[in-house]
Formats: structure tokens, C-alpha cells, sequence
């Protein structure tokens, strides 16, 4: 239920009045925290040299929030950061991405108030943050996605956890237009300590990721990170891998060749054998099957993949068939880790 006129008048908001409007740039800040390296002591990490830029989405990181935001939109993020880290619980290092919508939101009608050098208003610019929202799951979504499949290895998974969004505008005038914030809580894990430059070099990996991504595979991915059910943090890495498999095998259908078969690595042959058995030596390009699917971005594209990644994508195959077919699955035992490192090292093949 809203706030009645009178509530709001009572809180210090006016009527906008009917000569005036405001016309204001969307943003959001979304906060994560690190988890999975520490920055190296002999390293000088400034948030501002590390900023990169993508479309509609910059970010940097750095041990503190404010630091870090001031290097995005130069302001703080926090009055006091101390009091806010005891609030989310977290640590450092932070991760800070600044997602903004190009075209500006009018509003003609409504509440708002003056308060300390910005305009603060109530329920105006609800089709704004819609549109921001979405460009939140699919971009920074896949920003987010790209950087943990960059910096995590095969044995040490890195993953930015969210800890805290704000909505802002900038009015043409140059004023700042406050929305509501709101935070997430936040689980074990072990960091390795990186370098400065490692984190550019691996800004840039993230970004090239994130250049080709498919939107839903950084969205599944996100609400993943974000889920606590186990069984839908399954489903959900699971999602990124099937989504992600017909996306890089529908790009690759006109690139098939014979010669393709010739000199098959050792690292899959014992898979290929199976899957041409399976098939009957059928033209590939009808393949519908996933796990054929899988295999053979694995032969063309994935160089990294080998026989135990095709034998964990069974299991969590297996596992997914169990689930939507209403067989009993024991909720601790699910290959919730394998899906998780299965998934990274996909989107680093």
C-alpha cells in the first residue's frame, strides 16, 4: 500500500508544481564483495586507475567502498563505511558497478522534497527504474558473470557476492535525484592474493567474455550467486551451462567441417568415441541431443574441456532429469560445486 498524501506532506514532500519538470538520467550502484583473492600488499591499487568502461556499465574495485565509488561518480558511497561493513557483514575487496541508462526520464507530476543539495521524490520515474532494472539482469548481470569466469582458475572459483544497490538520477540541471536503498546479506572460502596488474589483465578477459555472453546465461548465473535454496542454485548453474552449449553450437553450425574429425585430441576421444557410436555417424549439424551438443563444442570450440568435464556434465545432466521428472534428490548431495566450476570454465574456453 502507498503513502497517503498527507503522510508524505508530513514527512516534508510538496506536490511538484504544475510549470515544472524534471527531466533526469537513471543510475544504479551495486556493491559486491570479493570473494576469492586478496589484493597483494606491494601492489598500489588506485580505484581510479583500474576503472574500465563498457557500454551502458563502468566498474572498478578496491579495498573500500567509498574509494571506489568515488572514482565512478565522485561521490561517496557511504556516510560511514565502518558502520555500513558491520551492517553487510563483508570484507574487502570491493567490486562497484555503475550500470546507467542513456536516455533521460521525464517526470511531470508528483512529490518531492529539497533536501541537502539534492531533490528527493516520491513514486515519479516508476517506467525509469523498470528499464534500469532490466538492463541490470541482462548487462550487469553478464559484467558480473564475465568477472568471475576471468578471475577464477579451476581450483579457485572467485565469485562477487551483492551486498548493497542504489538507484540515483542526475537531473540536466546537475543535481543529484536520490532513490531508496535496500541490502542483501551475505557464506567459507579461501583468497589469493593478486597484483594491480593482474587485476587490469583480468578486467580485460572479463570484458572480452562479457562482449559475446548471452544475457540470460549472466542473469541465471546472478540469481545462482544470489539463491540460498541448494535446489535452485542447481537448477540455476545448470540453466547457465544448457543455455550456453546451444548458444556456442548454434554460432559454430555453418563453421563444421569433415576435416574437424581428423586428428582428434586425446583429451575428449574417449566422449567422441561414445557420441559417434551414438549417432551412427549422423550429419552433426542435426544434433539436438545437449550432451551431443556439449561434445561437440567441446571438439570445435571448447580446447579446454576434456573427458572428466563431459563426465561431470553427465552427472549434473543426470541429476537435472531426476529433479524435473520427480524422483527423490537428497538436497545436500547435490553437484552444486561441480555445476558452479563447470559453468566458469565454459565461459573461460
Amino acid at each position: 500500500m502507498g503513502l497517503s498524501n498527507y503522510t508524505l506532506e508530513q514527512m516534508g514532500f510538496e506536490l511538484i508544481p504544475h510549470n515544472v519538470h524534471i527531466e533526469a538520467y537513471f543510475k544504479s550502484i551495486n556493491v559486491y564483495e570479493i570473494r576469492g583473492i586478496t589484493f597483494d600488499n606491494n601492489s598500489h591499487f588506485v580505484p581510479g586507475e583500474l576503472k574500465s568502461v563498457a557500454k551502458n556499465v563502468s566498474f572498478s574495485i578496491g579495498d573500500g567502498v567509498n574509494a571506489v565509488c568515488e572514482a565512478l561518480i565522485g561521490d561517496k558511497f557511504s556516510e560511514d563505511e565502518e558502520k555500513w561493513r558491520l551492517e553487510t557483514k563483508s570484507t574487502p575487496p570491493y567490486l562497484i558497478v555503475l550500470t546507467s541508462l542513456t536516455e533521460f526520464a521525464i517526470c511531470r507530476h508528483g512529490y518531492w522534497k529539497h533536501e541537502n543539495n539534492e531533490i528527493i521524490t516520491h513514486n515519479c520515474f516508476t517506467e525509469a527504474k523498470k528499464s534500469l532494472q532490466k538492463l541490470e539482469h541482462t548487462k550487469t548481470s553478464a559484467l558480473v558473470t564475465s568477472l568471475s569466469a576471468a578471475f577464477s582458475s579451476v581450483d579457485r572459483p572467485v565469485f562477487f557476492l551483492p551486498l548493497s544497490r542504489e538507484v540515483f538520477a542526475e537531473t540536466n540541471h546537475g543535481k543529484r535525484l536520490r532513490d531508496f536503498r535496500f541490502s542483501f546479506s551475505a557464506e567459507g572460502y579461501v583468497s589469493s592474493s593478486v597484483t594491480s596488474e593482474t587485476v587490469s589483465i583480468k578486467f580485460e578477459s572479463a570484458l572480452k567474455i562479457f562482449e559475446k555472453l548471452h544475457p540470460k546465461v549472466g542473469y541465471f548465473f546472478d540469481q545462482a550467486i544470489r539463491e540460498k535454496d541448494n535446489l535452485k542454485r542447481f537448477i540455476y548453474y545448470f540453466l547457465v551451462i544448457e543455455i550456453y552449449t546451444h548458444s556456442i553450437f548454434n554460432k559454430m553450425e555453418d563453421s563444421f567441417k569433415v576435416s574437424d574429425m581428423r586428428n582428434l585430441p586425446d583429451r575428449i576421444e574417449k566422449s567422441v568415441t561414445e557420441l559417434l557410436i551414438s549417432q551412427l555417424l549422423v550429419d552433426q549439424v542435426e544434433s539436438k541431443n545437449l550432451l551431443q551438443r556439449f561434445i561437440w563444442c567441446a571438439i570445435i570450440r571448447w580446447n579446454e574441456i576434456d573427458d572428466s568435464d563431459i563426465d561431470v556434465f553427465k552427472l549434473l545432466k543426470n541429476t537435472r532429469n531426476s529433479i524435473y521428472h520427480g524422483e527423490e534428490v537428497i538436497e545436500t548431495s547435490l553437484p552444486i560445486h561441480q555445476a558452479q566450476s563447470l559453468a566458469l570454465k565454459l565461459l573461460r574456453s
